[in-house]
């Protein structure tokens, strides 16, 4: 492998894993599924098994939340031909729809293999690492005005416009 095919291998691997990460927090799961190969696993804490069934579970649980949010380190790669076992650090936070629950925040490492097929790496295999997790503190005492923008799923986010982008990008 070239310095260059490396450097394109470790970008493309980049891209999906902050592909995953925006559909997941913008409620767009056919645009998450495109992270995966069709016949990719995925022990993802409280689900383990065939990645269309993890989205089938996802459907679901993202029924009972309000929203999400993931913050992604850096990937550390080790590529080794079409294949690349990957490690990524994330914070993330869940919301549920019950307004009187509290938020979790979690420490997590996506430790996944890529496979390059068909000239595409995607994830093959990923395994969610929880390292630490507790409840969020109460609502600030002084909420943030309405004059910030706000984030929200679907076509009403701010981003909405990216995500049509990369749904076109990796769908046609």
């Amino acid at each position: 492998m070239t310095a260059i095919d490396d450097l394109l291998a470790r970008t493309e691997i980049t891209d999906v894993l902050c592909r995953y990460a925006h559909a997941i927090d913008r409620g767009d799961r056919p645009l998450a599924r495109t992270c995966y190969h069709p016949d990719a696993t995925d022990d993802h804490g409280r689900f383990s098994g065939p990645v269309d069934e993890l989205f089938a579970f996802f459907e679901a649980y993202g029924a009972t939340l309000s929203g999400t949010y993931h913050f992604l380190g850096v990937p550390t790669i080790a590529l080794d031909g079409d294949r690349a076992d990957v490690e990524t650090y994330c914070l993330y936070r869940r919301q549920s729809v019950d307004p009187a629950a509290q938020a979790v925040l979690q420490g997590l490492r996506y430790v996944d293999v890529f496979e390059r097929r068909d000239g595409r790496w995607l994830i093959a295999r990923r395994t969610v690492v929880l390292d630490w997790e507790h409840a969020a503190p109460p609502a600030p005492a002084v909420p943030s005005p309405d004059t910030w923008t706000r984030g929200s799923r679907g076509d009403a986010d701010p981003a909405a416009p990216l995500t049509r982008a990369l749904s076109r990008r990796v769908t046609g």
